[in-house]
C-alpha cells in the first residue's frame, strides 16, 4: 500500500492545472485534513514556512485573504490543499477572473473525492481539520 503522502499526490495528480493569474480572488479562509496536514508541515519545515491562524479580525484587517499569501503568491503551493487545487476546474468553484476555466465532470470530482476521503478514514481523523482561521470553540 502506499504511504499516505503518495496516496495524497496520486489523487492531486487527477486534478488538471489551472492557468492561475494570481489574482487571489479565490484566496480566503482555508481549511485542510489530516493527510494534508502531514504533506503541509513537511514543507513548511524544509521551507522555513509558520503556521498561521488568524483570528476572524485579523481576516478582516486582511480583506478575507488567505495568510499564506506573500506579494499575491501562495507560500505553500506546491502542498496547497485539495480546496485550492479545486479552484477554477470545478463548476462550484469557478475562476472569478473566468481565465481559462476547465470543468472536470462530476463523475471525475466524485471519483476524487471518494478516494480522499477514503484517504482521511485511513488515518483515522476523520474529525480533524485544520484552518487558517480561529474556529469558535
Amino acid at each position: 500500500m502506499l504511504d499516505i503522502k503518495e496516496q495524497l499526490k496520486k489523487i492531486y495528480s487527477k486534478i488538471p492545472s489551472f492557468d492561475c493569474k494570481h489574482c487571489n480572488e479565490c484566496c480566503g479562509p482555508v481549511i485542510w485534513f489530516e493527510p494534508e496536514d502531514l504533506l503541509i508541515k513537511e514543507y513548511m519545515s524544509e521551507n522555513n514556512v509558520k503556521r498561521i491562524v488568524w483570528t476572524k479580525e485579523e481576516f478582516e484587517k486582511n480583506n478575507m485573504k488567505c495568510p499564506y499569501l506573500k506579494n499575491s503568491r501562495c507560500s505553500i503551493y506546491p502542498v496547497r490543499p485539495l480546496v485550492c487545487r479545486l479552484q477554477g476546474v470545478v463548476s462550484d468553484l469557478i475562476c472569478k477572473q473566468k481565465i481559462n476555466q476547465i470543468n472536470i465532470s462530476n463523475d471525475e470530482l466524485k471519483n476524487i473525492l471518494e478516494e480522499f476521503k477514503k484517504l482521511i478514514l485511513e488515518t483515522g481523523k476523520i474529525d480533524v481539520f485544520y484552518c487558517t482561521k480561529k474556529l469558535p470553540l
